[in-house]
């Protein structure tokens, strides 16, 4: 099989992250090599891929100036069992326009008629508050402080 560059990176998080996303889009790690020069291979530490010096391939020839200013190549081989929209990262499956509901549900339509029957509220948007202390969903009432804690 042959090998193709995913992309050329300034910096190691950079390559990394273009690691994640082949390895996401159901590339190995065996199958992604990193080509960097000398000096950024010993800062690319930490890391379970390939790291080589080694810029011979076909695939990297334009790329050696940048193996040579401290880029890092990813080098990819290529996985027949990949489709194409795997290889190119676009493959998310949504649809291209945001999907109609079919059937809206009646009783979240804001002007159909309430038969709560939980309520004893007749102003929609008013919320009830208790202030008693003994009626269940009620709020205490501390009858000696206020909100900020200052005696009445």
């Amino acid at each position: 099989m042959g090998k193709f560059v995913e992309g050329s990176y300034p910096s190691v998080q950079d390559a990394i992250q273009a690691i994640n996303a082949l390895i996401t889009r159901g590339y190995s790690k065996e199958e992604i090599t990193l080509v960097a020069n000398q000096n950024k291979k010993n800062e690319i530490t930490d890391v379970s891929i390939t790291v080589t010096t080694d810029s011979s391939h076909e695939a990297l020839k334009s790329y050696q100036s940048d193996i040579e200013k401290g880029n890092i190549i990813a080098l990819v081989e290529e996985d027949s069992s990949i489709n194409d929209e795997q290889k190119t990262g676009s493959a998310n499956y949504e649809a291209d326009s945001p999907a109609e509901d079919p059937a809206p549900n009646p009783k979240l339509d804001a002007n159909a008629p309430t038969d709560n029957s939980f309520s004893d509220n007749s102003t929609p948007g008013n919320v009830p508050v208790g202030d008693d202390d003994n009626t269940p969903g009620g709020i205490p009432v501390d009858d000696h402080n206020d909100l900020t804690g200052k005696q009445l």
